[in-house]
């Protein structure tokens, strides 16, 4: 019985199975009324009980939730400078907003927030090797030609899928491990299109 993103809402754990019917991806998981395996577990005081922020797939997501977003930031930059390619947009910006709202769902609050810390403590740091830096209003820099700016995209979804994929292999759960390979997947699929649109654009 797949699940869907409401199924995931309240943390993640890792008896959690997560799925992405709405970008495509379906993950099989048991068909508990939410996804999520609701066998009694043993009583123990309440300073015992770990937060869901220490289970490392919630910092895992909420790492994943950080560059999924950065990612459909760069997808909506790119449509508002080039409308002329916002329809071969259309299908990647929908994939893109389907898996922030399901990570967003699962992924607390402070563990999204010490992601993003995270991410751009790494990305100002002098050796990292980072995105396109952001232009002067924060928004992701966008090259001037369609093609150009296309083949940068593309070039992040391929780096995107690399990273999901190692996400994968470190996932505890193995459901979110078969979600994270899937999303690799779609961004290597996205990597492609967006290859094909950016050859037969103005470069």
């Amino acid at each position: 019985m797949p699940t869907t993103p409401s199924d995931v809402r309240g943390g993640l754990s890792r008896r959690t199975a997560m799925g992405l019917a709405a970008a495509g991806v379906v993950v099989a998981t048991g068909c508990t009324p939410s996804g999520v395996d609701r066998r009694a577990r043993p009583q123990s005081s309440r300073s015992a009980e770990p937060a869901p922020a220490q289970d490392p797939d919630v910092a895992l997501a909420a790492t994943v939730l950080t560059g999924e977003q950065a990612m459909l930031d760069r997808v909506l930059a790119t449509a508002r400078r080039h409308p002329g390619v916002a329809p071969a947009l259309a299908e990647v910006e929908t994939m893109h907003r389907a898996h922030v709202r399901l990570l967003t769902d699962a992924v607390p609050d402070d563990a999204r927030s010490r992601a993003s810390a995270s991410a751009s403590a790494s990305a100002s740091a002098p050796s990292a090797a980072a995105s396109p830096a952001p232009s002067e209003s924060g928004s992701p820099a966008v090259p001037g030609r369609p093609g150009a700016a296309l083949a940068l995209l593309a070039s992040e979804e391929q780096r995107l899928g690399r990273i999901g994929k190692r996400s994968a292999f470190a996932a505890e759960s193995g459901a979110f491990a078969r979600v994270l390979a899937s999303m690799a997947a779609a961004a290597g699929q996205q990597a492609v299109a967006l290859n094909a649109a950016a050859a037969k654009a103005p470069r």
